[in-house]
């Protein structure tokens, strides 16, 4: 899957949102296995949201890295897996995001789903504005990085 661009939602009194219909829609009009993998961005003050099938590949790229008999490595596994949940997700796509993870990048009421590769990044929509605004050197980066083929 190959999420794009970015859609507005606002959180319900409940603390719920709903999943863009557009984002549904690339799973093939529903969330594979009813789940969906919520993770607290390592870079960014934003969460992550991965398809089961997904996470499962991004889940075996960090265990196949990290051994769990080295010290360093275990750490790092233990802090990986405190940053992210499973989540169900009901048919009415109303996603229960855990308040912790909402805190800690500074979510509150209206955010922003945007479509980024395999996953797609949920923003608070005041700190969504200042990282898009922080992207200025777009057509520099991709004349480095691609520019050469």
């Amino acid at each position: 899957m190959d999420f794009s661009a970015g859609k507005e939602a606002t959180f319900d009194e409940k603390g719920r949102v709903v999943l863009p219909a557009d984002f549904k829609n690339q799973m093939g009009g529903n969330i594979p296995g009813g789940q969906l993998a919520i993770q607290i961005d390592p870079y960014e003050k934003c969460l992550n949201i991965y398809p089961m099938p997904e996470w499962e590949i991004q889940l075996a790229k960090i265990k196949g890295k990290l051994n769990r008999d080295n010290r360093d490595h275990s750490r790092m596994l233990d802090m990986f897996y405190r940053r992210f949940k499973i989540i169900p997700v009901p048919e009415s796509c109303r996603l229960n995001i855990p308040n912790d993870f909402m805190e800690k990048v500074g979510i509150t009421r209206e955010v922003v789903f945007a479509g980024s590769a395999e996953r797609i990044r949920l923003w608070d929509v005041a700190e969504y504005n200042r990282y898009v605004g922080s992207l200025d050197n777009y057509p520099d980066l991709y004349a480095q990085l691609f520019g050469s083929e």
